[in-house]
């Protein structure tokens, strides 16, 4: 049987195991899934959402006249097009009486590399930030950090002053798969987005505690503690939070938009997510073939489809995984010092999920907070899984550094090399479009 995947402007082409049970998950089918809207609809489906917001009033009927408002927008890492609705958001701020003076923007950075005004002004729109202030956010200044509160599981909240100290915020987001999150959009743009690193870093902990669940991706929200503990800051803030979530299709072009209440709107567009990049899986698969599209950009963005795909696979089993990563590692920096990857996976699967963070901490010192829960990641996947990818722009020096995986040069390479873990008799899922997609079992 062969498959093709989408790879750039082509297909890239894999000839598979006859003997293989194969499973190409479908989509939940809904109408507007299968909407290709052009701008002018695009338009019209954030303008419906802002207009009937779920749990607030429409930013319009607000009294926001001498209010400080503060508007917090995803970062560059992310695919949200807010160049695209945001002076719809300002129609609606000024028609509330809000002045222009009194808006700030704040680019939800997290621990990211800050953004520079040429990458502001295609996220947000030059002609927006002619007449609107921002700022990046920074994670270390603490004259610029304010403490909040303490949630539920013991993490001490500190935000950036300038939302703190506004008297309304709007955030501006995407709700997509999320490793930890399990969804990404509603509060997340405050926290971690606008957080200090020792609030972030304290916050992503919960990911190493019991049950150990490391990939969250499509876990309902209820269920989630990292999404709980990150929405109990809506209670800490004086300023209503009004929340802008759009929903985007393969060819990111906006298919749906939910306003309002930061928690109600993103429960309304995680069910209209599912449906549109939920597929359909009756049981786990002893092995899972991962196409990267459309997260190609780089390393970090093409190992979402990896992550997206995890919860379709058993124990032990096999990760196929076909990354373009266009920019290669961009800008991850593998470590100088490393060890062979069969005997950290040995030590690993004989410490067992439980002991993985303790062994993080004791081994890899110096790492900041993102690089640090990637890391333990990567050491929870070498643990349960086998992973054999092909990432042509990585170089065999940076796969060993990396240590994580095996890489072939050859993209067939990766399937011959399944079908030896695996054996003639495995049942396989395939992914084609796996940084946009993920199962629901």
């Amino acid at each position: 049987m062969n498959i093709a995947l989408p790879w750039g402007n082509g297909v890239l082409t894999l000839s598979l195991p006859d003997t293989w049970d194969i499973v190409i998950p479908e989509k939940t089918e809904i109408k507007s899934a299968g909407a290709k809207p052009g701008k002018r609809e695009e338009i019209g489906i954030v303008m419906q959402a802002l207009k009937k917001p779920v749990g607030m009033p429409a930013i319009e009927k607000m009294k926001l006249k001498g209010k400080r408002i503060c508007i917090i927008i995803d970062d560059n890492t992310r695919p949200t097009p807010v160049d695209r609705f945001l002076h719809l958001v300002l129609q609606s701020l000024r028609k509330a009486g809000a002045s222009e003076k009194n808006i700030i923007i704040i680019p939800a950075l997290g621990i990211h590399t800050k953004m520079s005004k040429e990458e502001m002004e295609a996220k947000a729109g030059a002609s927006n930030l002619k007449k609107i202030r921002w700022v990046n956010h920074d994670p270390h200044d603490v004259v610029n950090l304010q403490y909040v509160g303490e949630t539920s599981r013991g993490v001490r909240v500190e935000l950036n002053r300038h939302a703190v100290e506004a008297d309304f915020i709007v955030t501006l987001g995407l709700v997509e798969p999320h490793l930890w999150a399990g969804f990404g959009g509603g509060m997340k743009n405050i926290l971690p987005g606008i957080a200090s690193a020792k609030t972030i870093g304290r916050h992503h902990e919960i990911i190493a505690e019991p049950p150990y669940l490391f990939n969250r991706v499509g876990m309902a929200p209820e269920m989630n503690s990292f999404r709980l503990d990150l929405e109990e800051v809506k209670g800490m803030l004086n300023a209503p939070v009004f929340c802008l979530n759009v929903v985007l299709d393969f060819d990111r072009r906006i298919i749906g938009a939910f306003a309002g209440d930061a928690v109600a709107a993103h429960r309304e567009a995680v069910a209209f997510t599912k449906k549109i990049s939920g597929l359909k899986l009756s049981e786990k698969v002893d092995g899972i073939i991962v196409n990267s599209y459309p997260m190609d950009i780089n390393f970090k963005q093409s190992m979402k489809g990896v992550g997206n795909s995890i919860p379709a696979l058993k124990d032990g089993g096999v990760v196929m995984g076909f990354l373009r990563a266009e920019r290669g590692l961009d800008d991850i920096v593998p470590p100088a010092d490393y060890k062979p990857l069969n005997l950290v996976k040995l030590i690993l699967r004989v410490l067992g999920p439980s002991r993985v963070f303790w062994l993080l901490e004791k081994t890899k010192r110096g790492l900041n907070e993102e690089e640090k829960f990637l890391t333990y990641y990567s050491m929870q996947l070498i643990r349960a899984y086998e992973l054999y990818f092909y990432v042509p722009t990585v170089s065999d020096d940076e796969v060993k550094r990396l240590g994580f995986f095996e890489n072939f040069n050859d993209p067939q390479a990766v399937i011959e090399r399944g079908l030896k873990r695996l054996g003639p008799n495995a049942k396989v899922a395939v992914f084609p479009l796996a940084g946009a997609t993920f199962p629901l079992l």
